[in-house]
């Protein structure tokens, strides 16, 4: 009896999952399994890409947000500069062009008396970029008041 076990083993252990059965042999995947592991990697593949192309936008958005932000403030700084010592008669351009690290950044501005009795101005600028197909913008604001010889007495 343990002579038919052993060649009973030896035949299971060569042929795999076959059972025993003479003359059959897997040796090799079928052609499901070799598509649907293919199919398997190639769906990993463009995940893991997608996830790579949505990191390198995100990076470009920063990068250029770095650069433009540090632009803008100072643009603020000047007119927030300008409305305090001048008031009324400040004067600045609506729009113009950034231009940094071989970009240019588009830029408006609009300044409001928002409160006539202290002489209390709101300034907005809106700096806009291209992202590729997308825009981006980065928007600041900025309160100033004029202290006129009058309003320092």
């Amino acid at each position: 009896p343990w002579a038919r076990t052993g060649r009973k083993a030896r035949m299971t252990s060569r042929t795999g999952n076959n059972q025993g059965i003479p003359g059959k042999s897997s040796k090799g995947f079928t052609l499901i399994e070799v598509m649907g592991t293919t199919a398997v990697l190639a769906f990993g593949i463009v995940s893991v890409f997608q996830a790579l192309f949505v990191v390198m936008s995100a990076f470009g958005y920063i990068s250029n947000y770095f650069n433009v932000v540090h632009l803008a403030d100072e643009k603020l700084w000047q007119v927030h500069d300008e409305l305090a010592r001048n008031g009324p008669a400040a004067s600045f351009e609506p729009q113009g062009i950034f231009e940094s690290a071989g970009k240019k950044y588009n830029w408006a501005l609009s300044v409001n008396l928002i409160d006539p009795a202290v002489y209390l101005y709101k300034a907005d600028l809106s700096t806009s970029w291209k992202e590729g197909r997308r825009d981006s913008m980065l928007e600041r604001s900025c309160y100033a008041i004029y202290e006129s010889e009058e309003t320092k007495e």
